[in-house]
């Protein structure tokens, strides 16, 4: 996982390589929701390349890469719609968890090892959802992102988690 100011110097450089104008405000602000990789990044770019050609003149700053971004409705974590609908659905239909990976899959209709190996390690990096033995569960970080009250079992279940990692 590389910091922002990394990401904003390969989206700058990436930029070059494209032939786009961009500021340093407006790398930033798309270094700083491509999740802390390159890849992301660099896809992100382009996308908001094409936004700013046809509706801002063909330079990218901050603000044209939020409106960009918000039209791609990647909020300002870098949370897409999927990630969305896994943090959601933990916390609406499962009440926050435990829920089982396959449970989780077939309620999003997303494939599990899609979930597993592309969404689940950020969500977990930003302390958002954690595995527990009993399946995933939401954590009071997702439930203040998206303006829920997060309830005792949350808090309950960060508690549990702590004394796992502990043993």
């Amino acid at each position: 996982m590389y910091s922002p100011e990394e990401i904003a110097s390969i989206v700058t450089r990436s930029a070059g390589r494209l032939g786009v104008e961009i500021t340093e405000d407006g790398a930033f602000e798309i270094a700083r929701r491509s999740r802390g990789t390159p890849r992301i990044a660099n896809r992100i770019l382009k996308r908001v390349r094409d936004y700013s050609e046809v509706l801002a003149e063909g330079i990218i700053d901050a603000k044209v890469a939020d409106v960009a971004l918000g039209k791609m409705e990647i909020d300002k974590l870098g949370l897409d719609n999927v990630d969305r609908k896994i943090i959601l659905t933990i916390i609406d239909k499962f009440n926050g968890g435990p829920v089982g990976l396959d449970t989780l899959a077939a309620s999003i209709g997303e494939d599990a090892g899609t979930i597993e190996d592309v969404y689940e390690p950020y969500l977990m990096q930003i302390t958002f959802i954690a595995r527990t033995p009993r399946g995933r569960i939401c954590l009071p970080d997702a439930y203040t992102h998206f303006g829920r009250k997060a309830n005792q079992l949350a808090f309950e279940q960060l508690s549990m988690l702590n004394n796992i990692e502990d043993d």
